[in-house]
């Protein structure tokens, strides 16, 4: 029988030589556009949808992919060969990175069905917006402001604030927080090397709600922006 990921290539294959996403990409100008302002041209539109993650992976290395049938290994070894990154569902599966190849093709057979068409809805892009807005909002609270108002109450706590000095431990408190905000930016902001990693497999990929839930829990900022730059058609030379 054929191999998933022989299967998916040649699914991907055909809608990458089609050239199918260009209306959506449309769709998606003034967001995208929004997100490149405010972060002054670093950041860009994330993707949240099980299917745009794996079609933007493969676009990728669609330039890579042969299109006679090979071994998963020979496969990852011709993109490697290219200086590409090896698309998750194309991995090792020993790789605790690796999506299944047969639920990615799966994904990519139901694009446009009804458990993936909910994620077009507006209502529920709305919700799950809110919901990533409030967890980055909460993790601010937690992991700045606590972190300065720990300083400011501590010290009253301990006896080492009163009236006298004050100013004084307000300022240390500020200082604080600022050191826990560049913590704050350095762990949430997102990188290239978070590609395939945070938001990955449990994140977009997943139709399921708790786990989607789960993980833009825990990288809210990662809902609305990816530092890697979208994927653009490469000549296939294969």
């Amino acid at each position: 029988g054929i191999k998933p990921h022989h299967a998916l290539c040649c699914l991907l294959l055909s809608e990458y030589e089609a050239d199918k996403k260009q209306q959506e990409a449309r769709n998606t100008l003034i967001l995208a556009s929004l997100i490149r302002i405010l972060s002054l041209g670093c950041l860009h539109r994330q993707l949240n949808k099980p299917a745009e993650f794996i079609h933007d992976q493969f676009n990728r290395v669609a330039c890579a992919i042969p299109t006679d049938v090979v071994t998963p290994t020979a496969l990852r070894k011709k993109i490697r060969n290219r200086g590409l990154p090896v698309p998750n569902y194309f991995l090792d599966p020993e790789d605790d990175k690796q999506f299944p190849p047969h639920i990615a093709l799966l994904v990519i057979l139901q694009e446009g069905e009804e458990e993936s068409r909910k994620l077009d809805n507006l209502l529920y892009r709305v919700t799950f917006s809110l919901f990533a807005f409030v967890a980055l909002l909460l993790r601010i609270v937690l992991e700045v402001i606590g972190g300065s108002g720990a300083i400011w109450g501590g010290a009253e706590v301990f006896g080492l604030r009163n009236a006298d000095n004050a100013e004084l431990w307000r300022w240390i408190s500020v200082g604080v927080g600022i050191l826990c905000f560049l913590r704050f930016v350095t762990l949430n902001v997102p990188q290239m090397e978070d590609e395939g990693d945070i938001l990955g497999p449990a994140g977009p990929w997943s139709l399921r709600l708790p786990v989607r839930l789960r993980a833009v829990c825990e990288h809210p900022f990662h809902y609305f922006a990816r530092a890697l730059p979208p994927s653009s058609p490469r000549k296939k030379h294969d």
